[in-house]
């Protein structure tokens, strides 16, 4: 109730003015009181007024006992003041009558003084310590909502820390399904707890291995079925949460569309709940404005076009129309909240005592065991390493940590393809574990690093003998595949227990033996504190034949046009204008456009329309013309020494070509032409 209320012990509501009297003289030297004499008074006067205790006669012409005692009840600001009725009435069904609509006790008429001062004594000291009682107990809720909010918060975190392109992903798309679920009307409370929803809609993707979820490039059909495993895998871990409702739901449905294409179940429509159709909006929204490895982030104009196409398939259409109010009235979640103030304090914060049992079973059961295996190369990830090798340290055990990467990996990528080097990768996992024995532990820390330890073995003859068998078998692997060369290894080692007894130690050293060996021309391996060199066979033709290979791509994995990524493209570009400026030769810039008559069809069409078109330029030009995406719906070609006419005739084989190979429908390809114009 309001703090201006006025408050007074006693209100005595009685349509005979003797009986008003009458009690008030008994009452008036111990307690307050107020007196009214009908039913409507007192409900007018409970508006201004808070009382411990109301005496209410029960028979009253009008408004009576029962219907006044009814209408205060119903009032949840007024339904926990005590009531006494007052009763020339004594029959025993009469006195059960009163307790069934509400009563908490009754003084029978007349009054006796001393009765009537000890029913009310009594009645308004049970008053006083409910509300004490009521007033500690909102504040330990208070206090446990807090430090749930800090558990709730670290798990946010924890999830949003595994993938490593979505930092703060979870508090953004909590903060804007809040304030999409008040722009709808819901009440402040409702909207919090979406709030809170939307911060664990993701907490499944604890189950999903990290080389995916970091994973650059498109994923394999083995590994999106991994990723759509996190909706159940998140319900499973929320289903006995009781104080956030529908948290559950949240993570189960955010990715179910309203079109019934979604998944983990295919729901459609109404049959999505509500709080998980907001989410999937939110979730949508951070995920077009977010920079992410494979793209920047995309325009607001290009965002709004988004939600407008998608509304009735993908997203609810009344929420697909009321978002977009929002965000033509200027609505944004700042990118500073990649590092919002919520994550900040939850840093800050102490989970406390049985708090934190939540995010302790989360960690304990999905960050290790069953799901911690890396799905590219079998091996164990990080976390289960590290697990592994500190028990290993605590248990008295002696060995050596092994840390091996890849020369110039990033290379391999660039030039061959993200597939290649995940064979690569893939290759040299075969080569640690046909090298290690059943009480070793090996694992892939991340991208091309992978660490070994050799349980009780500290000989150095011995280690160097092992770390050759596994160059040897990795440059063998190469050679196979027709790669021998393109990389190598670089390794360091620490011995424990004299380079460290744990594994931030031991690892730490061995890093900084592996920086040595890069530092002093890689392809090699080398021992922390005595640099000893395990392997170094290299010679400068050899090196020179790496490099060549690595520019000329002899693998052939690209034909045709060279395509580079876009800033790459600008800079060919400017370096073409200047080679026209001094030669004179004639250059042509491509534009290509995918178009389409239709205004509603599924990104995944205009996706496989381009795949299409860089394959149909890719056979279609000289390897000495250079490509590249300009957007997700545009394609740019430089076409060198070439005049007006003859890019023209290059552009319509393109399209013949763009035809010939796509199967679609409802897809159009025009271009635009232009002459490279250098200014003097």
């Amino acid at each position: 109730m309001p703090e201006q209320l006025n408050k007074v012990d006693i209100l005595l509501v009685d349509d005979s003015a003797m009986n008003r009297k009458f009690a008030e003289r008994i009452l008036k030297e111990e307690y307050s009181i107020v007196t009214v004499g009908s039913g409507a008074e007192a409900l007018e006067l409970l508006e201004t007024c808070e009382p411990k205790l109301i005496l209410l006669d029960f028979r009253m012409p009008g408004m009576d006992g029962a219907e006044t005692m009814e209408k205060i009840r119903e009032n949840k600001d007024w339904s926990g003041i005590p009531i006494i009725i007052l009763t020339a009435d004594s029959a025993p069904e009469t006195e059960k009558e009163f307790f069934v609509m509400g009563a908490d006790d009754f003084i029978v008429k007349p009054f006796v003084p001393m009765t009537m001062k000890s029913r009310i004594g009594r009645m308004i000291e049970l008053y006083s310590l409910r509300r004490d009682l009521e007033a500690r107990l909102e504040e330990k809720s208070l206090l446990l909502e807090k430090v749930s909010l800090n558990s709730i918060l670290a798990i946010a975190n924890t999830i949003d820390a595994k993938d490593a392109y979505t930092s703060g992903h979870s508090v953004r798309v909590a903060k804007c399904s809040q304030q999409i679920a008040l722009r709808l009307g819901w009440s402040e409370e409702e909207a919090r707890n979406l709030y809170h929803i939307g911060l664990l809609h993701d907490i499944g993707k604890i189950g999903v291995p990290d080389s995916i979820l970091n994973k650059p490039t498109r994923l394999s059909d083995e590994e999106f079925v991994q990723i759509k495993k996190h909706p159940v895998i998140g319900a499973e871990i929320l289903k006995n949460i009781r104080m956030i409702p529908g948290v559950s739901d949240g993570a189960l449905y955010h990715h179910e569309r309203y079109d019934g294409k979604g998944y983990p179940f295919g729901l459609a429509g109404e049959d999505i709940p509500l709080c998980a159709r907001i989410i999937a909006v939110a979730d949508a929204y951070d995920a077009m404005t977010s920079n992410r490895i494979y793209r920047a982030k995309l325009p607001d104009l290009h965002v709004v076009s988004e939600f407008e196409r998608c509304s009735g398939k993908q997203f609810d259409p009344h929420l697909a129309y009321v978002f977009v109010e929002m965000l033509n009235e200027g609505f944004h979640i700042p990118p500073e909240s990649r590092r919002g103030e919520d994550e900040k304090k939850s840093e800050q914060w102490t989970l406390a005592d049985d708090n934190g049992t939540l995010l302790n079973r989360v960690l304990a059961e999905y960050g290790s065991g069953k799901n911690a295996l890396d799905s590219l190369t079998g091996l164990h990830n990080r976390g289960y390493g590290e697990k592994a090798i500190e028990e290993l340290l605590a248990g008295a055990h002696r060995g050596a940590l092994l840390i091996m990467d890849l020369d110039d990996f990033k290379n391999v990528n660039d030039t061959y393809g993200h597939l290649m080097g995940d064979k690569v990768l893939k290759l040299l996992a075969s080569a640690l574990v046909s090298n290690v024995e059943d009480k070793d532990v090996v694992c892939r820390l991340g991208g091309d690093e992978f660490v070994a330890f050799f349980t009780d073995e500290t000989d150095r003859e011995a280690l160097t003998a092992r770390t050759e068998r596994i160059m040897d078998g990795f440059a063998a692997s190469l050679e196979e595949i027709g790669c021998g060369g393109v990389t190598h290894i670089s390794g360091g080692i620490a011995l424990s227990p004299t380079d460290g007894k744990n594994f931030s130690s031991l690892y730490s050293n061995a890093d900084k033996a592996l920086y040595y060996v890069k530092e002093n021309g890689k392809n090699a391996c080398g021992f922390y504190r005595k640099v000893q060199t395990v392997k170094r066979e290299t010679r400068p033709d050899t090196d020179l034949d790496h490099i060549r290979l690595i520019i000329e791509g002899k693998m052939d994995e690209q034909k045709g046009l060279f395509k580079v990524p876009y800033e790459e493209f600008a800079n060919l570009y400017s370096y073409l204008s200047r080679y026209v400026k001094r030669k004179g030769q004639m250059v042509q810039t491509l534009l290509f456009t995918i178009g389409s008559g239709e205004n509603d069809l599924d990104n995944s069409v205009y996706e496989e329309a381009m795949s299409t078109l860089e394959v149909a330029a890719a056979y279609s030009l000289r390897m000495v013309d250079v490509g590249s995406r300009y957007s997700s719906l545009q394609y740019i070609v430089i076409l060198v020494d070439t005049n007006l006419e003859n890019g023209k005739m290059v552009a319509d084989r393109v399209i013949n070509q763009f035809y010939k190979i796509y199967s679609g429908s409802s897809i159009t390809l025009s271009y635009d032409i232009q002459t490279m114009v250098v200014n003097a």
